[in-house]
């Protein structure tokens, strides 16, 4: 039972830790999604990723400039 306490009170931490620092989490998105994005597009900027609060919850909006969209011979399908 403590042991699952402990496990509890560690993940709140943690997920209190990422909600309390958006712009840390902004620079990995910004690094995490740059590497996916490339795959599809070549960029003619960085990547540019802002927050902003609403209640609750946290909005983010990402945007980029691209100089061309990738040929393919097939789309990938997820």
């Amino acid at each position: 039972m403590r042991i699952k306490i402990a496990e509890n009170r560690l993940e709140n931490i943690l997920q209190r830790d990422k909600i309390s620092d958006p712009d840390r989490i902004c620079e990995i998105l910004k690094g995490e999604l740059t590497s996916v994005i490339q795959g599809y597009i070549n960029l003619a900027k960085p990547l540019d990723i802002r927050f902003r609060r609403e209640g609750e919850h946290m909005i983010f909006s990402i945007e980029f400039e691209a100089e061309r969209v990738k040929s393919f011979g097939y789309l990938p399908s997820f």
